[in-house]
């Protein structure tokens, strides 16, 4: 498998990672108060999440501008 590919089904993974916590974000925003203690985790799981989507898409950008 060509890196190009590589990158794209990686970024299929980290799509689907980062709207699962988005989601998780969402459901969480729904259960506030209960539950509170929680937010900073899962945004941070969420805000990990997108970031690494954000790297990966400009490496992919990066490699097809090579």
């Amino acid at each position: 498998m060509s890196d190009r590919e590589t990158l794209k089904a990686e970024l299929k993974k980290l799509s689907a990672r980062a709207i699962q916590a988005k989601m998780d974000l969402h459901d969480l925003s729904e259960e506030v108060p209960v539950n509170w203690t929680s937010i900073m985790a899962v945004a941070q799981k969420a805000h990990d999440a997108y970031a690494e989507l954000e790297r990966k898409s400009h490496d992919l950008k990066a490699l097809e501008n090579t």
